[in-house]
């Protein structure tokens, strides 16, 4: 006989359960190429307000091209450190960084790099 289908209501609403994994995984299949020597993780794609939280890596010094996003972007460092052309600070392993909505910034990796992984989580609300 089957299990009873159990309706789990945070998905009628368009919510998902919780989610709990391994942000940085032993997996290396599960990085995204972005360019050589930087990869991306998605962590986490809100579908219904649109922001997301993903991992960036970057594995060698250079810069990441001049961007801007429309919503508030959260970011902290889990390991490594990186900068923004346009300012005057570093972030560091353990650091928290917070870009207003529409800001200009070119993210930086200056050597000597093992390696920089910052989540981030870009929140459309």
């Amino acid at each position: 006989m089957n299990a009873p289908l159990k309706i789990n209501p945070l998905a009628a609403a368009g919510m998902q359960l919780e989610i709990v994994t391994l942000a940085v995984p032993e997996d290396e299949r599960v990085w995204v190429p972005q360019a050589p020597g930087v990869w991306f993780r998605p962590l986490m794609l809100n579908t219904v307000s649109g922001g997301w939280f993903n991992l960036l890596r970057v594995r060698k010094s250079g810069v990441l091209s001049r961007h801007r996003h429309p919503m508030a972007v959260y970011g902290y460092v889990l390991k490594g450190r990186w900068r923004y052309l346009e300012h005057d600070w570093v972030a560091e392993q353990g650091g928290f960084v917070y870009e207003p909505p529409g800001e200009v910034h070119t993210l930086v990796v200056d050597e000597p790099v093992e390696e920089m992984i910052t989540m981030f989580n870009v929140n459309a609300r």
